[in-house]
C-alpha cells in the first residue's frame, strides 16, 4: 500500500500546534441558560461574545476541544473576495443580492477589526491584498467576467498582469485591505474573554438530542446532562440536529488540504492567493512566533471521493517545490467545510418553523467572514432586532428551484456513492493491512473497516456509515474511515470525528477458528 514518508508525522495545523490556554471543563451537571450554542469554532465563540455583550446567559459547548476543527485547520484569510461569487450571484439572482452578500462580508470583516483594536488582541494581524488568478485564458475570462460583477457593485479592484512571487499565470483581480491573522491565537483570547464575562463554555460536551418544552429547550448530551435554554444556536459546520430541514440533501462536504513551510528567502508577504483552476491553489504567509511560513493549501475534492488523499498532498508539493525555494513542510493537516446549493450560506432559523433553534452553516471554505458575520445576524435575530440580510441568507429561502441542476447533481452523486458503496472492495485481505495502514477489506465475506496501529493491533469496525447507510472509504493521509455522501469521518478505531452522523462505527470481532 502507498506510504506517505514525509508526511508521516500526525496531521496538525501551524495555529493549533500550542493548543489553546484556557481550561476547559465538562459539563457534569444541568444547567439553565438564555442561550445554548452548540459548536465552539469561529461562529459559535464570535456568537457567544455578541450575545454575552447583548445582556443574555450563554452556555458554549463543544462535543471536543473548542476550535479543534475547522477553526483551527483553516487558511485564516479574512477576505470578501471568495473565489467566484459575486458573478455567480449576478447570474443564478440579482444585483441586490450580490450587493448584500458583498456588504455582509465586510460586516463580517469590519467586527473583527473591531475586536482586536477594542481589546487589542495579539494574533498576528496583517493587512494584505488579495489575488484570485488565472492561469489560462479560458480561467481569465471568468476573471473578466467577475471584475465586471465587482465594478457594478462599486467593489474597488485592479486587473494585474504580472502576478506576485512569481506565480505562472496570465493575470489576476486584486483587491487591497484584506487581511490574514492566527485564527487561534485570536479564537484563545475570546474564550478567555468570555470565561472572565459569565460565559460557561464546556468541552467533550456533545449534544446528542432536543426536546421542545413550550417555549423551552433542552439539550440533553451524550451523558445525559440537560442545558435548559430559551434559544438555540447551532454552530457545528453541520447541523447535528435538522432533519425536517433536509440539510443532508442541501450541503456537500468537502476536503481540502494545507502544508506550511518554513521559508528563509526574501518574499513578498503582502499578499494572499488563491486561483480558479477546478482544483485550486492557495497561498498566504504567517509570521508565527518569529518564524515565517509559506501556505499552500487547496487539492480539495467532495469527502470520501478522492482516489488518494495523499496524492492531494504531494500535489500541493509538488506546486510550492515549483514555484519557491521550500524544503519538507513543518505542519501538514486538512480542513473540511460544506458548501450550499447556491453557494451562499444558510444562517437564520433552522426551519422556518423553529422560531428559538438558529443555524450557520455552508460557508464554502470561507468561514472567517462567514462566521463573524453569522454571528451578528443570529445574535439580531434572537434579540428581536430586523435585518437586512434575513432573507438572503435564511436557510428556508427556497434556493432549490432556482438552482436545480446543481441540487439535482448533488443528489444524483451521493446515490451513485451509495450503491457503488454496496460492492465488495477489490481483492484486499486482511494480510494486505501492514503496521499504521487501513482500507476496507474484504473480511468473514462482509466489507469491513480495517485498521492496523504502529505497534501491530488491528481495529475493525463496520464500514456502514451511522447517518444514513453510505459505504465508508480510506482516507489513506489522516487515517480515518470517511463517508462519500454526506461527509461524516470516522476514526481508525470507529469513534466519530466530525459531520452528521452521531453514532460511533460498530466494533467487529475478531473470526477464531480452531
Amino acid at each position: 500500500m502507498e506510504k506517505l514518508n514525509i508526511f508521516d508525522k500526525k496531521s496538525l495545523s501551524l495555529w493549533l500546534k500550542d493548543g489553546i490556554s484556557s481550561n476547559i471543563p465538562k459539563l457534569e451537571e444541568d444547567i439553565i441558560c438564555d442561550v445554548c450554542v452548540v459548536g465552539a469554532g469561529i461562529t459559535g465563540i464570535t456568537t457567544a461574545y455578541r450575545l454575552n455583550e447583548s445582556g443574555l446567559k450563554v452556555v458554549l459547548i463543544d462535543k471536543q476541544e473548542p476550535i479543534n476543527l475547522a477553526s483551527g485547520n483553516t487558511t485564516a484569510k479574512f477576505t470578501f473576495q471568495h473565489y467566484l461569487i459575486y458573478s455567480e450571484i449576478l447570474k443564478n439572482y440579482d444585483l441586490d443580492k450580490a450587493k448584500l452578500y458583498y456588504e455582509a462580508q465586510l460586516d463580517g470583516l469590519n467586527f473583527v477589526r473591531l475586536l482586536i483594536d477594542k481589546h487589542n488582541i495579539s494574533c498576528d494581524f496583517k493587512e494584505t491584498s488579495s489575488i484570485i488568478y488565472a492561469e489560462n485564458e479560458k480561467q481569465f475570462e471568468k476573471i473578466l467576467d467577475e471584475k465586471s460583477a465587482y465594478e457594478q457593485l462599486n467593489i474597488p479592484c485592479e486587473i494585474i498582469y504580472d502576478l506576485p512571487l512569481n506565480i505562472e499565470g496570465i493575470g489576476g483581480l486584486k483587491v487591497d485591505s484584506q487581511f490574514e491573522l492566527n485564527p487561534v491565537k485570536y479564537l484563545d483570547f475570546l474564550i478567555s474573554y468570555l470565561l472572565k464575562n459569565d460565559v460557561s463554555i464546556f468541552k467533550n460536551t456533545e449534544a446528542k438530542t432536543i426536546v421542545s418544552e413550550g417555549e423551552a429547550i433542552k439539550v440533553v448530551t451524550g451523558d445525559q446532562k440537560v442545558i435548559k435554554c430559551k434559544n438555540l444556536v447551532i454552530s457545528t459546520a453541520y447541523p447535528f440536529f435538522g432533519a425536517n430541514g433536509f440539510y443532508y440533501t442541501r450541503l456537500e462536504a468537502l476536503r481540502s488540504y494545507l502544508l506550511a513551510f518554513v521559508i528563509k528567502e526574501p518574499l513578498d508577504d503582502n499578499y494572499m492567493m488563491i486561483s480558479t483552476s477546478d482544483s485550486p491553489y492557495s497561498l498566504r504567509f504567517s509570521n508565527t512566533d518569529g518564524i515565517k511560513y509559506l501556505l499552500v493549501g487547496g487539492q480539495g475534492h467532495k469527502v470520501g471521493q478522492a482516489n488518494s488523499e495523499i496524492e492531494s498532498y504531494n500535489q500541493l508539493m509538488n506546486f510550492a517545490r515549483t514555484n519557491f525555494k521550500v524544503n519538507y513542510p513543518a505542519f501538514r493537516w486538512s480542513a473540511q467545510d460544506y458548501k450550499s446549493i447556491d453557494n451562499i450560506p444558510y444562517i437564520g432559523n433552522l426551519t422556518s418553523s423553529d422560531n428559538n433553534i438558529f443555524v450557520a452553516t455552508g460557508f464554502n471554505k470561507w468561514g472567517m467572514s462567514n462566521g463573524s458575520f453569522s454571528s451578528m445576524l443570529i445574535t439580531d435575530l434572537i434579540n428581536g432586532n430586523k435585518s437586512k440580510y434575513e432573507e438572503l441568507f435564511n436557510p428556508s429561502r427556497g434556493e432549490v428551484k432556482d438552482n436545480m441542476g446543481s441540487f439535482i447533481k448533488a443528489n444524483f452523486n451521493v446515490a451513485k456513492e451509495l450503491i457503488k458503496g454496496k460492492l465488495l472492495p477489490d481483492e484486499i485481505d486482511l494480510e494486505d493491512i501492514k503496521n499504521d495502514e487501513g482500507g476496507i477489506i474484504k473480511y468473514d465475506g462482509k466489507r469491513v473497516a480495517a485498521y492496523r496501529d504502529a505497534s501491530g493491533e488491528l481495529f475493525l469496525s463496520d464500514s456502514t456509515c451511522t447517518h444514513l447507510g453510505c459505504e465508508l472509504e480510506y482516507n489513506n493521509a489522516e487515517r480515518s474511515f470517511d463517508c462519500p455522501c454526506h461527509g461524516s469521518r470516522f476514526n481508525y478505531d470507529g469513534k466519530v470525528i466530525e459531520g452528521v452522523a452521531n453514532a460511533d462505527l460498530k466494533r467487529i470481532k475478531m473470526v477464531t477458528t480452531t
